[in-house]
């Protein structure tokens, strides 16, 4: 039975956009004769590279039919690095092969991700259309089998992906069981450009991970969205990786080993794959640097536990477990230098909790808890600006918000998103939070009017780790929030 459409949808909202619009057109009547039908033709005197580079924003059939236009137009399509998406050629997996055939290469941004689905030599097909990839040098892939049925295993990928190793720069697969990689090639040789990889809705066994994390010297980005990693960890051993994005993925145990460019480990909605699956599951992350787990209280700020690099930092906090708000205090002194925070409570935020069958009331911080605080660097000298996201009006999330805005001295903005969108809670969170807009309970000396804001939750989108995974975006957060 093939799966709901709503569940290949979601694989395809998870793969990067496509490199065209299917509403980009070249009218040929203003290319050839003017806006009018008549006069100069201006389109057609601007430089080669530039109507090559118009031509490859097209729509492949759009593009191809170029040629059409006039003697100057003819050939640019083939001249120009090809990008296609199949969705433009649907529903004819051999006009995809036609098209990869027939273009000399190289090819800049290759997406095919519709046109495996009903083919009865989905084999063969994939076997050609790797060895066109690999002759003619895509540079960006994007490739996708159609999601699986319940039940079913994805498709192993074949081998011969490696060979288009050699000029990929960017990745991404979706529902595939990668190849065992015990008896492939090995080496930085292997992926020598590759900057980003996704594996998406797929299966991945740890050693295959990290033998493509040892075959991609220049690998900046790692993707893992809504995939099986087994056993479910993810250790990450490399030397130019700035961000690794784990997106409900089902995962127990993530490792930063030996990654000394690390800019962003974002870990959201990963679900053991446990003895416990499909029931309630509480865990608690641990943070390791090094070769040390941080513990709250207990260990000791040095080099050793601090990672200087990080300067945007989020965390998800459940503010009515004392453990867990020492435990937030804590990894605050780990990351020195960071500029923004980000704060989330806790969706499930309780009093109590099940241990053995029977319900017991958490542990609660004493009332000079928040008074008797030791120093946190980053908050003292470095923290410009902090968001508080799903804010309740909680004792300890109103004892933490206080403590930062009478500690950092170059604080200059601060936003408080509330969890709830009722009235009567919103006014019960806003009457607890108008003391701390105050300013005479800030200690910025920064500037003479810092910002204090206070909005409701706008709806986030599914796939906001695109967001997450892109360097440019200096805070995926807050692009995620919808905030300035």
């Amino acid at each position: 039975m093939d799966p709901p459409l709503w569940v290949e949808q979601l694989m395809h909202s998870c793969l990067p956009a496509s490199p065209v619009s299917a509403t980009a057109s070249l009218s040929l009547s203003a290319a050839t004769t003017g806006k009018d039908g008549g006069g100069e033709d201006r389109i057609s005197a601007l430089p080669s590279d530039l109507l090559c580079n118009v031509v490859s924003r097209l729509p492949v059939k759009d593009a191809a039919r170029t040629g059409a236009l006039s003697q100057r137009w003819r050939g640019l399509w083939r001249a120009a690095p090809l990008v296609l998406d199949d969705a433009h050629l649907l529903p004819d997996a051999a006009a995809a092969s036609r098209v990869l055939a027939s273009h000399p290469g190289p090819f800049r941004s290759v997406r095919l991700v519709n046109n495996l689905i009903d083919e009865s030599n989905k084999d063969a097909l994939l076997a050609e259309w790797l060895r066109l990839l690999a002759d003619k040098g895509v540079e960006d892939l994007i490739l996708a089998n159609h999601p699986c049925s319940r039940g079913a295993m994805p498709v192993q990928l074949p081998p011969s992906l490696l060979s288009c190793g050699a000029s990929l720069r960017r990745l991404y697969l979706g529902v595939w069981l990668f190849p065992f990689s015990i008896d492939l090639p090995r080496g930085p040789g292997v992926f020598p450009h590759l900057q980003e990889l996704g594996i998406c809705h797929g299966i991945t066994q740890e050693r295959d991970l990290q033998y493509m994390l040892a075959c991609s010297p220049k690998l900046e980005i790692l993707a893992l969205i809504g995939t099986f990693c087994l056993p479910d960890r993810v250790r990450v051993r490399h030397q130019s990786l700035r961000c690794v994005v784990l997106w409900h993925s089902l995962v127990d145990e993530v490792g930063a080993m030996a990654a000394p460019h690390l800019q962003r480990l974002i870990i959201y909605c990963t679900n053991s794959t446990g003895p416990g699956i499909g029931r309630t599951i509480k865990a608690k992350h641990v943070l390791e640097i090094g070769d040390t787990i941080i513990k709250a209280g207990v260990t000791k700020v040095c080099p050793s536990t601090v990672v200087p690099s990080v300067k945007v930092l989020a965390l998800k906090v459940r503010f009515r477990v004392a453990a867990e708000v020492k435990t937030l205090l804590g990894f605050l002194r780990c990351f020195p230098e960071v500029e923004t925070l980000h704060i989330m409570a806790s969706d499930n935020d309780t009093d109590y909790y099940e241990d053995h069958g029977q319900v017991k009331v958490r542990d609660r911080l004493s009332s000079t808890f928040w008074q008797r605080v030791g120093p946190i660097g980053c908050v003292e000298s470095r923290v410009k600006r902090v968001v508080f996201d799903q804010f309740t009006g909680g004792t300890n999330e109103v004892g933490f918000l206080k403590l930062v805005l009478g500690r950092a001295v170059l604080l200059q903005k601060v936003t408080v998103v509330l969890a709830r969108p009722d009235s009567a809670a919103m006014s019960e969170a806003m009457r607890k939070l108008q003391p701390l807009a105050s300013k005479r309970m800030w200690a910025t000396k920064v500037v003479d009017n810092p910002s204090f804001e206070v909005c409701g939750r706008v709806a986030g989108h599914l796939c906001w780790y695109k967001e997450a995974s892109d360097l440019s975006i200096s805070d995926p957060f807050i692009s995620m929030l919808g905030l300035h």
